[in-house]
């Protein structure tokens, strides 16, 4: 007599059918004292289950909300704990606004606020970035950017605001109130000024990076993978989770950072993660229990 067989349920064929990994950094693989810092520590397992991701044959791509620092340096701290990342593999909300811009404003020049996490980025990709000191700089720029901007001073803010009076968009790589950290969650600095530029101006703020529609679809270019077979994995409901059922993916919740099993279990049906783990081993198990039964 054959053996029984069970049909999978949903979650398992949308789990069979997954191409592509989107990661979070803080809070899922590491935690650092600031956001993708320098000083991380991996979480438990954490290394070994993206190693593992790869050797299943699926993309895989870090995706931090953090705009501190350039994605070359976050991949080197990321590839000295043992994660097999590159520059190619890690993207930051910098890297989906340099795209937005070009888009959008051409070779027109713009205001950025933040260090090289921000700057540098977008000069890497032919953006002119102007300095706010130089006289008429609020005049010319075709669009804000607010990023991780621990020295804007009320000099920055009123040049920002000129510009944002004189007609010019305001973009932020986050607006997250806060991140996962080592110390407990770091208070987010760019949707800070975002929210303060708004106040000031009257000007609403358009978020580029994480759960916006723009920053799942810079990833699902990146992985080459249609959204709807990719997985996204985080701490964070209102970020990762969020961003993945906006998509159709399939909304991983990691409980090692911002939020817990509880958090997502008092959420309305619809706003829930499709799993809900203590690591990433375990969505490394689902993956794989998926694809044999399949």
């Amino acid at each position: 007599m054959s053996a029984s067989v069970h049909p999978a349920t949903p979650l398992e064929r949308r789990l069979a059918e997954v191409r592509g990994v989107v990661l979070d950094i803080d809070g899922c693989l590491v935690l650092a004292t600031q956001p993708a810092g320098e000083d991380a520590k991996v979480l438990p397992g954490a290394v070994e289950a993206m190693c593992a991701l790869r050797d299943m044959g699926l993309r895989t791509l870090v995706f931090t909300n953090a705009s501190s620092r350039p994605p070359a340096r976050i991949a080197a701290s990321l590839a000295e704990l043992g994660f097999p990342v590159s520059a190619d593999d890690v993207m930051t909300p910098s890297v989906v606004a340099a795209a937005v811009l070009k888009e959008r404003c051409g070779a027109k020049p713009v205001l950025a606020f933040g260090g090289s996490g921000v700057v540098d980025v977008l000069n890497e990709e032919g953006i002119t970035v102007l300095d706010h000191r130089e006289p008429g700089a609020a005049r010319l720029a075709a669009a804000v950017l607010v990023g991780w901007d621990t020295g804007f001073d009320q000099q920055r803010l009123q040049v920002a605001a000129e510009a944002l009076w004189a007609g010019a968009p305001l973009l932020v790589t986050s607006d997250a109130p806060a991140f996962a950290t080592a110390g407990g969650h770091s208070a987010g600095v760019s949707g800070f000024i975002a929210n303060g530029l708004t106040y000031v101006t009257g000007v609403p703020y358009e978020v580029l990076g994480k759960p916006s529609s723009l920053a799942v679809a810079a990833a699902a270019r990146r992985l080459g993978v249609p959204s709807s077979r990719t997985l996204v994995a985080g701490d964070d409901l209102t970020l990762e989770v969020a961003m993945a059922i906006a998509a159709d993916a399939v909304g991983v919740l990691v409980t090692t950072g911002t939020h817990s099993r509880e958090d997502a279990a008092n959420l309305p049906a619809g706003e829930r993660p499709d799993l809900v783990v203590d690591g990433l081993g375990e969505v490394v198990d689902a993956l794989r229990r998926a694809r044999h039964d399949r």
